[in-house]
């Protein structure tokens, strides 16, 4: 018996020493796969530059200001002024929608990285952007399009009330990114349904809902 417990004795702290298991931030980003976007000359490219050109004939000043004003994919970029929340109910829970925020850029960065598809005003000098230029070839997905859909899923879960308001502007952060001529459709429509997916994922881990419900309970 005692050598057996004098042999337990290793493989005890091992498990001991052995780190906590990964939390929600930690998921891999290859859990979230990512069709390819459409191939140059294919209809389907073809169709992301109609698309744009008529956007850009038609956008206004106000719209170029929005989208310029979102320039960083996070919650305070994309919700932060859109007056759907109280001052202090989004201090309230920007720790933690920007935490999720990140994640998701993490995930969409994995992807960029993978694709590396050209900005569409790379590609055709006929796209004028109205905002600064992003550098590199990191169009598909986009980050914008894929935070607004995360954040208001996030959102939605907090202010239930307010669901639809704020599935709706986020959304609007994608379009924003077409009007504004950085990002071609098929890029937004990505990262759109990667935002819906990371999200329905997210809902599913005990410990990010252990702290959605903290950061619930504390609202104002």
């Amino acid at each position: 018996m005692n050598r057996l417990r004098a042999a337990a004795l290793p493989l005890l702290a091992l498990l001991l020493a052995a780190p906590a298991l990964a939390g929600w931030s930690d998921i891999p980003s290859t859990d979230f796969a990512l069709a390819a976007p459409p191939a140059p000359g294919s209809p389907e490219y073809a169709r992301d530059f109609e698309e744009l050109l008529k956007l850009q004939a038609a956008r206004t000043p106000e719209q170029c200001s929005a989208a310029a004003a979102q320039a960083i994919p996070d919650f305070r970029s994309l919700f932060g002024a859109s007056g759907i929340l109280s001052k202090a109910e989004a201090e309230a829970v920007a720790p933690f929608v920007d935490r999720a925020s990140k994640f998701l850029s993490k995930v969409s960065g994995y992807h960029k990285k993978k694709f590396s598809r050209p900005r569409p005003f790379n590609a055709d000098p006929r796209v004028q952007p109205c905002v600064e230029k992003p550098s590199g070839s990191t169009s598909y997905p986009s980050t914008h399009a894929a935070a607004g859909v995360l954040d208001a899923c996030v959102l939605g879960r907090l202010f239930p009330e307010r669901a639809g308001i704020l599935g709706s502007h986020g959304r609007d952060a994608g379009q924003l990114r077409l009007v504004s001529g950085v990002h071609h459709p098929s890029d937004v429509a990505a990262g759109q349904d990667l935002g819906a997916r990371v999200c329905a994922r997210l809902l599913k881990e005990d410990d990010f809902l252990a702290e959605l419900a903290s950061v619930k309970s504390s609202l104002p």
